[in-house]
């Protein structure tokens, strides 16, 4: 088995397939973990969710549920569909990686267009205030 460095998605009629590229066996299992962990942490964030209300919704522990989301352990099949069903969505959206990636582009880029607005706004309050004086 080779050593995978990042993941390829591929396109077909089932949906996307996500394979990973050139990774070694523990490696690829731990970066699933951490997309994994990573997309549960931002869908229960988003949703307003504390850690130990999601694991009771789902009927697991509070310290195996922050195990899953920091990436260190995996639980069973049927956990990660009522991970999915609590979170209203898919479980093959748990395991994309680009879930994460453009959620947190699109929160840093919201984030950045209010700080923007705001120093617009303070520019112009500035040269206002330096034409009054200029009067």
């Amino acid at each position: 088995m080779g050593v995978y460095n990042f993941f390829r998605i591929v396109s077909s009629s089932r949906g996307n397939c996500i394979y990973p590229v050139r990774m070694n066996r523990s490696g690829r299992a731990k970066a699933l973990r951490n997309v994994f962990g990573n997309n549960i942490k931002l869908l229960r964030t988003h949703s307003g969710l504390s850690q130990a209300q999601l694991a009771e919704k789902v009927g697991i522990s509070v310290p195996f549920f922050g195990a899953v989301e920091r990436g260190e352990k995996w639980p069973s099949a049927g956990t990660v569909a009522e991970i999915a069903h609590a979170l209203s969505v898919q479980p093959c959206d748990l395991l994309k990686p680009e879930n994460a990636s453009s959620r947190d582009a699109r929160q840093v880029i919201a984030k950045l267009a209010v700080d923007i607005a705001d120093l617009l706004n303070e520019t112009v309050r500035t040269l206002g205030n330096i034409a009054e004086d200029e009067d």
